[in-house]
């Protein structure tokens, strides 16, 4: 008999394999599947991160106070209403923790960070996936009518991943006004600055609408560039919520080089925003480019672009993987299913442009010799 409980058995385990640096045949390999950023943080972030670790014999501080007294300040919310955690992950992880038990369930959109169903299976609670709109943004009504007496978890995200589109001002406010009071609303803004810069709304104001329970997490691995650090932060309705998140977690799950390092970020704003700056240009100039090739590029506002291609999706991915560039496959959008692509650095999207480019030339090159 085995002494790993069913509920864990079940789950799918996809181990997160590193690639390497250089492929088989030499090529660089040319990371636009994980959606991080091309650039590492700002130089004084680095240097405040060094001078952590000289110290890293110790404990770091528990509490995050000095983070959670800038975020308190930066987001204009009591502290006892915010935390934070080692990543985002943890952050999702701990809102099913304090919500779900077996017989609940969770309602999220389909596609979605694939996190959000697996937290619900670890805790044995069903998983409601409710389908996105054709255009991939998320069904609001649909979403208000998949919940039952059992539901006790909603999440949603702005921008969306995997489809990149962002909520409505008056979406947000429906959805916080008609969600039952007796569900936690989990807004995953993990690509906030994104939608910001992109013209999307500032939820906390509409969230405050909301009668029952809401939180919202943010993350330093986009925009900062930290996602190697694992930096996850949020704000909660009431500091009751927020401290239910802070029995749940590890302790000390924030390490002290992160900490140090997301406290410097605070004060490097210009660094970040210089970043999103670039990446929503790339992502303009790279949809257009893709536009022009056959792929139909879903409007969104994230550092990546979804598309619906024009050939099966596991075909161009495996051709790009060829010529040294990883990007996502997605289950969803038709019989060629879509693709997810991360902007890189200007280098790196030009590689992914040459290679679609050069499986163009051979798709037009073999339709020629069929048809003479």
């Amino acid at each position: 008999m085995s002494v790993i409980a069913p509920r864990v058995r079940t789950v799918a385990f996809h181990p997160l394999i590193e690639p390497p640096e250089v492929s088989g045949s030499g090529k660089v390999i040319r990371r636009l599947n994980l959606n991080e950023s091309p650039f590492g943080p700002a130089e004084e972030v680095v240097v405040a991160m060094n001078a952590a670790a000289r110290v890293s014999n110790r404990y770091p501080d528990g509490e995050a106070s000095r983070l959670i007294s800038l975020l308190s300040a930066d987001m204009k919310v009591e502290a006892a209403r915010v935390f934070v955690g080692a990543g985002s992950n943890e952050l999702l992880a701990a809102s099913a923790e304090i919500t779900l038990d077996p017989g609940t369930a969770m309602v999220a959109p389909s596609p979605a960070f694939p996190t959000y169903k697996k937290l619900a299976s670890i805790r044995g609670a069903d998983f409601i996936g409710v389908p996105v709109r054709e255009d991939g943004s998320i069904d609001v009504d649909a979403m208000l009518s998949a919940v039952t007496p059992s539901t006790r978890l909603m999440f949603v995200s702005s921008p969306h991943n995997p489809t990149g589109t962002v909520m409505r001002p008056d979406e947000i406010m429906k959805l916080a006004t008609h969600l039952p009071a007796d569900i936690l609303l989990h807004f995953d803004e993990a690509y906030y600055e994104f939608g910001r810069a992109a013209g999307g709304p500032e939820t906390l104001p509409i969230l405050q609408h909301r009668e029952g329970a809401w939180l919202s997490t943010r993350t330093f691995s986009k925009a900062f560039g930290l996602a190697g650090a694992r930096v996850g932060y949020g704000v909660a309705s009431t500091p009751e919520i927020a401290t239910a998140i802070r029995k749940v977690r590890p302790n000390f799950s924030l390490n002290i080089m992160a900490l140090a390092g997301a406290c410097a970020a605070m004060g490097a704003r210009e660094h970040a925003e210089d970043l999103v700056r670039f990446i929503l240009d790339e992502r303009d100039r790279i949809a257009a480019k893709l536009s022009a090739m056959g792929y139909r590029c879903l409007a969104g506002a994230a550092n990546f672009v979804t598309v619906l291609p024009p050939l099966p999706a596991a075909e161009i991915a495996a051709h790009c993987e060829r010529n040294g560039v990883l990007i996502n496959v997605l289950d969803w959008g038709g019989a060629n299913k879509s693709l997810r692509i991360t902007i890189g650095a200007t280098e790196d999207n030009d590689a992914l442009v040459q290679a679609l480019g050069e499986l163009a030339a051979q798709q037009n090159q073999s339709s020629h010799s069929i048809a003479s």
